[in-house]
């Protein structure tokens, strides 16, 4: 199967459907896409997602994995087994999400999440067996098949795992090549869905950010210790590239934030919380979020301290403790600017803009300083269980 305008008229509609023209990108790339895996799994990966619902957006479900070949390919990467990977990332995810959902599975419940985890090796299994046999048959490198077949497993998320757990299996993997597949396809994938988030809240476009930010400090310690001085020095690698587009998104999409609450006539004290953080910044000798929260600070740079830890309570589904922290938050603006008698989903803007601008500005010193990561908030040592 070419990959063509005239043979693929679908392509037209998935890749409208998003923000990102794709299709010129791919039909240009090269001979990737008469590559008999990738013709294989792309339509198998077809097949599947026109039984899914639409995106949260509305968009047809199949313009994520096309936009991900999409992001790769425009990094540099040509090899078929990483686009491969890029179009099947979800296939064992989504098979999972929609036996859960036939089988009216609750994901929260243990005993659910046993049978769930269960039909997942189930999955991986018929997974790894067909395309075993489509390879022998076809005379392809069972090498292509395996390193598929592990990136796979790696991308996928067991429900049994928080959302840590899941992306440090990719960074502590043995194998380079693997490891190194996994990390180029997440970075396209988060792309992908950080460009997707206006279908959220405030709270939520952050929540997504965040999580961005957790796998964009891990890559940049995966970089250094890969890379050393050479990193973003001459010409980028593909990695390099993907990570430093998934800043730039993720860095837009904070900023997007901001405009949104600023839209609350929230304006008149946003030069306040920008010098608050600033004035953090320069005084902890860095960006400390992942401190505790000082109660006896009476500045404003008070709210600056522990917004990772904030966050981290959501990853890690503590909303009564995430709630608690965002009240006291609440209450310490409505006492410090009572004079501006913001109502409250005034005073919850000013809190998103906080999150958003600090995380932004977290993201930007990622993006341009080579030695720069949010220590113990990496794969090497994540500060929670």
């Amino acid at each position: 199967m070419r990959l063509s305008v005239k043979k693929s008229p679908e392509y037209t509609q998935y890749l409208l459907g998003s923000n990102w023209p794709a299709l010129k990108v791919i039909l240009h790339a090269g001979d990737f896409s008469q590559d008999p895996l990738f013709t294989y799994l792309y339509g198998k990966t077809k097949r599947l997602y026109a039984s899914m619902k639409p995106r949260k957006n509305g968009e047809n479900p199949f313009v994520h994995p096309i936009n991900l070949v999409h992001f790769c390919v425009k990094a540099g990467i040509k090899n078929p087994v990483v686009l491969s990977s890029a179009i099947i990332h979800d296939y064992i995810e989504e098979q999972v999400d929609l036996y859960k959902s036939a089988h009216k599975l609750n994901d929260k419940k243990q005993k659910d999440i046993r049978i769930l985890d269960k039909q997942e090796r189930i999955f991986l299994k018929e997974f790894e067996e067909e395309l075993t046999l489509f390879a022998r048959k076809n005379k392809i490198s069972t090498d292509k098949v395996n390193k598929i077949v592990e990136s796979t497993k790696l991308l996928t998320r067991h429900k049994r795992d928080y959302y840590y757990q899941s992306i440090k299996n990719i960074f502590t993997y043995s194998d380079e090549d693997i490891k190194e597949i996994a990390v180029q396809v997440k970075l396209a994938d988060r792309i992908h869905n950080i460009l997707c988030i206006d279908c959220f809240d405030e709270k939520g476009r952050i929540y997504q950010c965040f999580k961005n930010l957790f796998i964009l400090n891990s890559v940049k310690r995966y970089l250094q210790e890969k890379r050393g001085s050479q990193l973003f020095t001459g010409k980028l690698t593909p990695t390099e590239k993907l990570f430093k587009k998934c800043c730039k998104a993720t860095y837009n999409a904070f900023l997007k934030i901001n405009h949104v609450c600023n839209s609350k006539k929230i304006m008149k004290i946003t030069p306040l919380l920008q010098l608050a953080f600033k004035k953090f910044a320069l005084e902890q000798d860095g960006v400390w979020e992942v401190t505790k929260v000082s109660k006896n600070e009476k500045h404003l740079m008070r709210l600056f301290h522990g917004v990772i830890r904030k966050y981290d309570l959501r990853l890690h589904h503590e909303k009564d403790k995430f709630n608690k922290r965002t009240k006291e938050e609440i209450l310490f603006c409505k006492r410090y600017f009572a004079d501006y008698k913001f109502k409250d989903h005034q005073l919850q803007a000013i809190i998103d803009y906080k999150d958003a601008y600090s995380l932004k500005e977290v993201m930007a010193y990622l993006m341009y300083l080579p030695n720069y990561v949010l220590d113990g908030f990496e794969y090497t040592k994540l500060f929670r269980k």
